[in-house]
């Protein structure tokens, strides 16, 4: 409600309370669900944290879709994944599933990032991370022991990435590629 001061002056929670929520607020953008969480932790009662954050969102200071889509902006700039995954980071902090959708597929559309852009962005951000030997050993053409245990090193990050087999398998093309520039 956005009606006169005295009506928002008798909704208004306690200061301790707005206090606590604001300090939360202040250190990054939070959604809805992890900020009932930390107050509830904090030991404020189930009833005026719910009528605390109805106060923050008529304000629009909370805001599940706008989080959602800066977190899915984040992962994508400093630590790509799956949507799939992406989707399950978002549920995880309380997004409801129908706007953790939305915002995966909003931001990707927004940047221009498919799933297969997203594998190869993170097999590049993978072999960055190895030793010139590791790569060596990676890029190999014929089989070998240590071959396949590098291989399995990276297929092992890029399903922890929540890629599946088929994404993971385009993301090693991209990954054998990006080590055999680092490599000359």
């Amino acid at each position: 409600m956005k009606g006169g001061d005295s009506v928002a002056a008798a909704e208004r929670p306690s200061e301790k309370l707005l206090d606590a929520a604001l300090r939360l607020l202040s250190a990054r953008q939070r959604g809805a669900e992890e900020l009932r969480s930390r107050l509830r932790k904090k030991g404020f009662g189930a009833g005026e944290v719910a009528d605390c954050l109805r106060w923050l969102q008529e304000r629009g200071l909370i805001d599940d879709r706008a989080y959602s889509r800066a977190f899915v902006r984040d992962r994508l700039n400093f630590s790509p994944r799956s949507p799939y995954l992406l989707k399950r980071e978002l549920r995880l902090k309380g997004i409801a599933d129908p706007v953790a959708s939305d915002a995966v597929a909003a931001v990707l559309e927004e940047e221009g990032v498919s799933e297969v852009v997203l594998a190869e962005a993170t097999a590049r951000t993978w072999v960055r991370k190895q030793g010139t030997r590791a790569l060596a050993v990676f890029t190999e053409e014929r089989f070998s022991e240590e071959r396949e245990r590098e291989r399995r090193r990276f297929f092992g990050f890029m399903s922890r990435r929540g890629f599946r087999a088929q994404m993971a398998t385009t993301g090693l093309e991209a990954g054998i590629d990006e080590a055999r520039k680092l490599l000359q």
